[in-house]
């Protein structure tokens, strides 16, 4: 019994010793060619899977390490992994570490889906990352607009600078299918809405939801253009993914508060206006009206005043009567009444842009991060305030941002990302083609009249309370006719908007081992929006009051859990999620009906009749497992698998699980053994994928419902929507495969990536038209074969790089094709959308997508075009004149710097494609463009009489039998048998013929543009140092710097977005392209 209790005790001292047989390794990370010390550095001891990350001064530390011997390893982006054998024996072992680049540095970390980081070399599939610097670089506010032309692939359609905070709108690899859908945008692993809100009245535009993103506070952006990129979003990203990754604190022992704070103060000009004539007054002829004045007895030369069109008496400065010389009140404001003033008839070639103000804009901008060994934070706050070049436009954003993150322990950790906007608007312009009052900009470019004195507009209410116009019905009626002052419909029928926003996430991790990470997340993006929109009491339109609430919230409860091992030559990283994304979107429109009962009372019970209430409530559930695993050779080669299944409730029961996956794979050539030995090509990589995703609907398409319609006398209403739609509904698919190569020359100085892509999809979710003896008009059906492919190159160079200088240039290039395989059975054409007058818009089976039919000229087999004996050309009704999508696009940018000095300029560009402009038909046919004027084939000016040779006025006349000095349009082509004709017609005759002609308004969409030029210098560090502060620069930078061509003057074929669905293929009534020059201050402490 005594030897046993010896024994025991005996086994515990040596257990206890045994125990107790620990050290700590520790040592410092420097970087081997700087000598500097190496923050963030992963060092880890392989076989227990025990890491620490090196601190700001580049220290780590291990700590209870049993004796032994193992495998330190140390790894960071863009070095040498560096690996060595260290044996612990002693309490304390040190071991320095320096870690050597990689040649080329080609180990760069892109984020990937759910905010996976991986290095590019691994992926095989295409990926393009924007840095944040680069979208802040030209003080574009909207994260879309200030992405055009910096990602092959990528079209984004803008908006005019006039139309403040206003939509722009992404398209990502041309388009698939019936719908010009958007990708899906991430911001720190949240799927935020980006919906574009306008008026459906008066076109206001209150901007894409994407443009609420503080692009100060964007440390980078990843576009996912394919389907296996983006496979594990789900069915919102059949169109592609952006994926926004903020800026945060830094973790680490003692790290330094930094605050940053940025300053610009931005002016805005328009730049781009049509070119207008300046040789005829208003009018429908050329003759005065004379008009005897009832006060005085005299004849006074007059306008057609009520007239909206310029085809008026020359502008050669004969006396007349203005329009407000038959107002009896003071009209300016100056004191005196302008009643009987006459003035000379001369032009004001700068009445249209002298209506435009200089729109200014201050933004400011803080922020304040640090971080401890177990903590990091960020915060942020910025306020834009800014006025428009349209007068009384006013928009004012404020943005909160928080990110923080915790570590509890070795196991525990948790981080939160916050984001709060708030946005005010007042004013925004009217904009796009209506044929009523509001647009003031539509006005000018179709309604005008040329000799108008813009100033003389600006006070709209004369001293006796008269509301004054242009357009009086007649020198004895002063009541405006079709329009009232534009500046009356600019200040007193005004919208005004509020938007408040929320969106970010919650996350807690939970490492169960040191390669075995669980997450679960909550993310939120909720928003409230209210536009009030009101019409003034006293002008043309009927007196109203509107008010519009909208809110979204959009919830995703997620859980993940991530694997990464190593086993011989391989690296396998596993995810493996699920996810419950709630939508519930509610919306209340009220409007007054019959006027208000008191003038300018803007409420809703202040309408004569009983007002129009309507409401409108979705909900929408969708339950998703997803997962993906990467499977890594010798860093030679990678294969991924990613695997998704969605569960939607806007399907039917039967139909609503749908699965899809995405498989790629990379082939890293560089690092073979053959090719170590050259140093020609650094590194090359070739990349595969294969993938499919599908597409939802939106709710309540697979059951009638009830929809609410307006008051029947003092009753509401309600009715069954005139579409039928469908029960046995199913996801639509897309199929997508890509192919792809990254090279990279000369230690990385040249850089050449190349990508083909294939995508079909199939049983596209669209309405078709059925017999109207059905009762209804149309059905919701599964239909249709898609295929869109294209090719897209991307090359950069450093040709210099010394110690003063550094050149980089970098280019993309990018074409897609879009091919309607099929329709529905019994349908080869589908229109897609018709703008005004008679242009059309299809999608035809074996053709390319988006074909654009109208109106055109007949020709013969020779093309030559037919013209008629009236002297008209003669019409192809439903002729085919091309299709929508340009040929190709892509961008150019060149950074210079000099010591301290930075040069950027940034050109973007697109050939081919198609618009329609309502602006430049209405130019003509109303008499205000350039065109309508100037001289004709015989030397005489185009708006003189046409004269046959007997000095007989007609409207036609056969040049050969034309007067020497006749006026009119030349008019050429051939007969009806074929033999060549010339004709002068009356150039107001002319014009209104060619109205009907929509193939001579359409317009090659190509376009040059200067997007960017940024100029910045950095303090010195020896001047900063005395006044602590650690950077400082301060720049002038240019947006919209200069349109260098466009087939069409006047017109920036890059901001056309009119279209009911979004596919811009029309202009009209938009407003003018506008310039941006910022001063720019920014300070780091």
């Amino acid at each position: 019994m005594k030897k046993f209790y010896y024994l025991f005790v005996l086994g515990l001292f040596f257990s206890a010793s045994a125990f107790a047989q620990t050290g700590t390794i520790s040592g410092t990370v420097i970087d081997d060619a700087t000598g500097d010390a190496f923050t963030g550095v992963s060092v880890v001891l392989v076989e227990l899977q025990k890491g620490d990350p090196s601190d700001i001064d580049g220290n780590y530390e291990l700590t209870n390490v049993p004796y032994g011997t193992y495998t330190l390893r140390a790894t960071f982006v863009g070095y040498e992994t560096f690996e060595t054998q260290v044996t612990v024996n002693s309490s304390s072992t040190t071991v320095n570490i320096s870690l050597k680049p990689t040649v080329g540095a080609f180990d760069e970390v892109i984020v990937t889906a759910f905010g996976l980081s991986r290095e590019e070399k691994s992926i095989g599939y295409a990926v393009q990352d924007v840095s944040g610097d680069d979208l802040t670089l030209a003080n574009e506010s909207n994260i879309v607009g200030a992405l055009a032309g910096k990602v092959s692939g990528v079209q984004v359609i803008g908006t005019s600078g006039a139309n403040i905070g206003g939509s722009s709108k992404i398209r990502l690899r041309g388009t698939n299918g019936l719908s010009d859908g958007q990708p899906l945008f991430v911001v720190d692993g949240t799927p935020i809405n980006n919906r574009s809100f306008s008026s459906s009245t008066r076109g206001r535009d209150f901007g894409n939801l994407a443009g609420d993103i503080n692009l100060d506070d964007v440390e980078s952006v990843s576009v996912l253009k394919g389907a296996a990129a983006s496979a594990l979003y789900g069915n919102r990203a059949s169109n592609g993914v952006i994926l926004i990754t903020t800026k945060g604190g830094s973790m680490g022992e003692n790290q330094p508060l930094e605050v940053n704070f940025k300053s610009s103060t931005t002016f805005d000009n328009v730049y781009i206006l049509p070119e207008y004539q300046d040789e005829y007054a208003g009018g429908y002829t050329q003759s005065f009206i004379p008009v005897v004045d009832p006060v005085d007895g005299q004849t006074y030369n007059t306008l057609n005043y009520a007239a909206d069109e310029s085809w008026g008496p020359k502008m050669d400065g004969t006396t007349y009567r203005p329009w407000y010389s038959w107002y009896q009140s003071d009209v300016d404001g100056d004191g005196t009444s302008e009643y009987g003033k006459t003035i000379p008839l001369q032009s004001n070639p700068d009445n249209v842009r002298n209506f435009f103000d200089t729109g200014l804009s201050f933004d400011n901008y803080l922020s304040i991060s640090g971080g401890s060994r177990n903590a990091t934070y960020r915060v942020s706050i910025d306020n834009k305030q800014q006025t428009g070049v349209m007068p009384n436009s006013e928009l004012d954003v404020t943005s909160l941002g928080f990110n923080g993150g915790l570590r509890h322990n070795d196991k525990f950790i948790s981080n939160v990302r916050l984001n709060y906007i708030n946005t005010k608007g007042s004013g925004r312009p009217p904009q796009g083609y209506s044929p009523g009052q509001g647009n003031a900009v539509q006005s000018f470019n179709q309604w005008f009249q040329r000799q108008l004195d813009m100033d003389m507009l600006r006070n709209y209410r004369a001293t006796d309370g008269t509301i004054t116009s242009w357009n009086i019905r007649s020198a004895t009626d002063t009541r405006p006719l079709y329009w009232d002052s534009p500046f009356f419909s600019i200040y007193e029928n005004v919208a005004e908007d509020s938007r408040d926003r929320f969106y970010g996430n919650y996350t807690i991790g939970y490492n169960i081992l040191s390669n075995l990470t669980v997450e679960a997340k909550v993310h939120a993006d909720i928003y409230d929006f209210v536009i009030e929109d009101r019409i003034a009491t006293g002008g043309l339109e009927q007196d109203s009051y509107s008010i519009a609430k909208r809110s979204n919230k959009e919830i995703n409860y997620e859980i993940g859990v991530s694997h990464q091992t190593e086993f011989e030559d391989f690296t396998v990283n596993s995810f493996a999620g699920a996810n419950l994304r709630q939508e519930r979107y509610n919306s209340l429109t009220s409007s007054t009906v019959g006027g208000l009962s008191t003038a300018n009372y803007f409420n809703i019970s202040a309408s004569v009749d009983r007002p129009n209430v309507s409401s409108f409530k979705s909900d929408k559930d969708v339950r998703s497992i997803y997962g993906t695993t990467t499977i890594g050779w010798k860093d030679i080669v990678y294969a991924d698998l990613s695997v998704r299944n969605d569960w939607s409730s806007a399907l039917p029961e039967d139909e609503n699980s749908y699965l899809y996956y995405g498989i790629s794979g990379s082939f890293v050539l560089s690092e073979l053994q053959f090719m170590q030995s050259q140093n020609i090509l650094s590194f090359a990589k070739l990349r595969a994928s294969l993938a499919q995703v599908g597409d939802d609907i939106g709710p309540y398409q697979i059951q009638q419902t009830y929809g609410s319609g307006g008051n029947y006398g003092s009753s509401p209403t309600q009715f069954v929507p005139n579409s039928i739609n469908n029960s046995n509904l199913k996801a639509a698919i897309s199929s997508d495969y890509e192919f792809g190569a990254d090279l990279r020359f000369l230690d990385g100085n040249v850089r050449l990536d190349l990508n083909y892509y294939n995508s079909v999809r199939e049983d596209e979710i669209i309405s078709l038209t059925v017999p109207g003896s059905s009762g209804y008009n149309t059905a919701i059906v599964n239909a249709g074969e898609f295929t869109t492919e294209g090719f897209e190159v991307q090359l950069g160079a450093t040709p210099l790089s010394t110690r003063d200088w550094n050149v980089d240039l970098t280019a993309n290039w990018a074409t897609s094709t879009s091919t309607v395989n099929k329709l529905a059975d019994g349908l080869t054409s589908r229109q897609l959308e018709r703008a005004y007058f008679g242009v059309f818009l299809f999608a035809r089976e074996g053709e390319e997508w988006g074909a654009i039919v109208a109106p055109g000229f007949d020709t013969d087999d020779n093309g030559n075009r037919i013209v008629n004996p009236n002297g008209a050309y003669a019409i192809e009704n439903n002729k085919d004149l091309g299709y929508l999508l340009p040929d190709y696009t892509g961008g150019f940018r060149a950074d210079v710097s000099f010591k301290n000095f930075n040069l950027g300029t940034f050109f973007e560009f697109q050939k081919g494609g198609q618009f329609y402009s309502i602006t430049k038909m209405f130019n003509a046919y109303s008499g205000l463009g350039s065109g309508t004027v100037g001289d004709n084939t015989l030397g005489n000016p185009l708006r003189d009489p046409v004269l046959d040779s007997n000095g007989n006025e007609v409207t036609s006349v056969a040049l050969s039998n034309a007067a020497s000095n006749s006026g009119g349009v030349l008019v050429e082509g051939v007969d009806s048998n074929g033999n060549p004709v010339a004709y002068l017609t009356e150039a107001q005759t002319h014009y209104a013929r060619m109205f009907g002609v929509k193939e001579n308004w359409l317009y090659d969409a190509s376009y040059i543009k200067l997007r960017e030029v940024n100029l910045n210098y950095n303090l010195p560090q020896d001047l900063l140092s005395k006044v602590s502060i650690k950077r400082a620069s301060v720049g002038v930078s240019v947006y919209n710097a200069l349109l260098i061509y466009s087939s069409v003057d006047g017109i920036d074929p890059s901001a056309i977005q009119n279209g009911t669905t979004g596919f811009s293929f029309w202009e009209g009534g938009g407003l003018p392209g506008t310039r941006s020059v910022s001063f720019n201050l920014n300070l780091s402490f």
